[in-house]
């Protein structure tokens, strides 16, 4: 290898390594923008049940990043006095019908999809 340049390896590799940070780091910052918006989405109970608590399901949800670093979950993980957890049967059930985190999911989809995109660009930009 000729002084000061590196092999065609050694640049691939780096730039895979740049980009795959970049791309997590990316993800990191979408999952924060999709949460925000479940959080703005998310019911506030109004009833007079006694075993929920009003604005616990839209203060639970947060994000959970899983153990390889490359995905994340987003939680509403509220849980009632009786101990359930209620998250769910707000976003699915038909009876309440007040889905709150897939249209979030929805509504940022493009923009995190961007993000991530602008952000692996740059990467090899910068190389």
């Amino acid at each position: 290898m000729v002084k000061g340049y590196q092999s065609a390896e050694a640049i691939l590799r780096e730039l895979g390594e740049n980009a795959t940070k970049a791309a997590k780091d990316a993800l990191a910052d979408g999952a924060e923008i999709v949460m925000q918006e479940a959080r703005n989405r998310c019911p506030v109970y109004k009833g007079n049940d006694h075993r929920v608590v009003k604005g616990a399901l839209r203060d639970s949800i947060h994000t959970v990043k899983q153990k390889d670093g490359a995905k994340y979950k987003i939680v509403a993980d509220a849980v009632s006095h009786d101990g359930i957890f209620y998250g769910k049967l707000v976003e699915f059930s038909p009876k309440i019908n007040k889905p709150f985190m897939y249209p979030a999911m929805d509504a940022r989809r493009d923009e995190v999809r961007n993000k991530i995109i602008d952000a692996v660009r740059e990467a090899f930009r910068r190389k």
